[in-house]
């Protein structure tokens, strides 16, 4: 079900946009993944599916979410262990207090921007819902890549957690082909490494237009 947001952006798509194929590389030239990618001038309408930002394996899953201003969010927890969600981020501040299961009523993301999840019993889970301002977004995949409704000469915005310059970071790109670019950046080791100290008073910048 969590996938289902990223097929109803894809589908509310006029025909007529073409589409070409990004890919996010880290200075190794290796792929990376979970990089989030806008395309500001293709608006899209908010989806009445509800997103589903998992917790297995005391992990949040998937790590990075996609949403659109005004859709809902399920938290299950799938865990045998109870888990304690939160977020101090501007666009949304809220607080699941210890549980387990499915009953959590979704939560309204009605502002767009950067949402920083934390779990209070597990300091090394973090999650991110980026709430985009309906305008199409969607995640890079294992490889690095994407396929987006632009073309040479647009800017889209981008956005991923190992940013340098940290999480609250967004970069602009412009595109240079119609049909496929690669963009190489300077970025923080890959999740599994990393350092998440820097995240300390995360997700104060709100993404608005």
């Amino acid at each position: 079900m969590r996938y289902l947001f990223a097929l109803v952006f894809i589908f509310s798509l006029p025909s007529a946009w073409a589409e070409m194929t990004l890919t996010v590389l880290d200075q190794d030239n290796l792929p990376v993944s979970d990089a989030v990618v806008i395309v500001s001038n293709k608006a899209v309408s908010t989806p009445s599916a509800v997103a589903v930002m998992d917790q297995i394996d005391e992990s949040f899953v998937p790590r990075v979410l996609v949403v659109q201003k005004g859709q809902y969010v399920s938290f299950p927890n799938s865990d045998d262990i109870r888990h304690h969600v939160y977020s101090f981020s501007q666009p949304k501040t809220f607080e699941i207090k210890l549980y387990k299961g499915t009953e959590i009523a979704p939560i309204l993301f009605d502002k767009a921007g950067l949402v920083v999840l934390g779990c209070n019993i597990h300091d090394d889970m973090i999650g991110y819902i980026i709430v985009a301002d309906n305008t199409f977004a969607l995640k890079t995949d294992k490889d690095g890549k994407v396929r987006i409704p632009a073309k040479s000469g647009d800017s889209v915005s981008l956005w991923s957690e190992r940013f340098i310059e940290g999480v609250n970071a967004v970069k602009q790109i412009t595109i240079s082909s119609n049909v496929e670019q690669s963009v190489s950046l300077e970025l923080l080791p890959p999740i599994e490494t990393m350092d998440h100290s820097m995240h300390q008073g995360f997700g104060k910048k709100k993404w608005s237009k």
